[in-house]
């Protein structure tokens, strides 16, 4: 595993809005005893800004660990696999 800033700073926006994870999709904090908007971390990886929920950036720490690849290179992985299938349009629900 290559140990780089984005695994060190554990620097989380609290209480933020409008925040919104770009690689679960979720706004609301997943824990039912808390009413509040999810935590995030701002990412900047290869001049594109992502903001990454504390439950993804973990667990893509922990794959980051168990496959010895770097952190950054998995949230790029992730979001090219995101924009495909957003572009391939899959997900839509079509009304007959």
């Amino acid at each position: 595993m290559i140990v780089n800033s984005f695994m060190t700073d554990l620097k989380f926006e609290y209480n933020k809005t409008d925040a919104k994870c770009n690689f679960c999709m979720r706004k609301k904090n997943p824990h039912p005893d808390f009413d509040e908007p999810i935590v995030v971390k701002y990412l900047k990886i290869k001049n594109k800004k992502f903001f990454i929920c504390i439950n993804c950036y973990f667990d893509t720490i922990e794959v980051s660990k168990k496959t010895s690849k770097e952190f950054s290179e998995l949230i790029l992985k992730k979001n090219d696999i995101i924009n495909l299938i957003n572009k391939s349009d899959i997900l839509t629900i079509k009304k007959s």
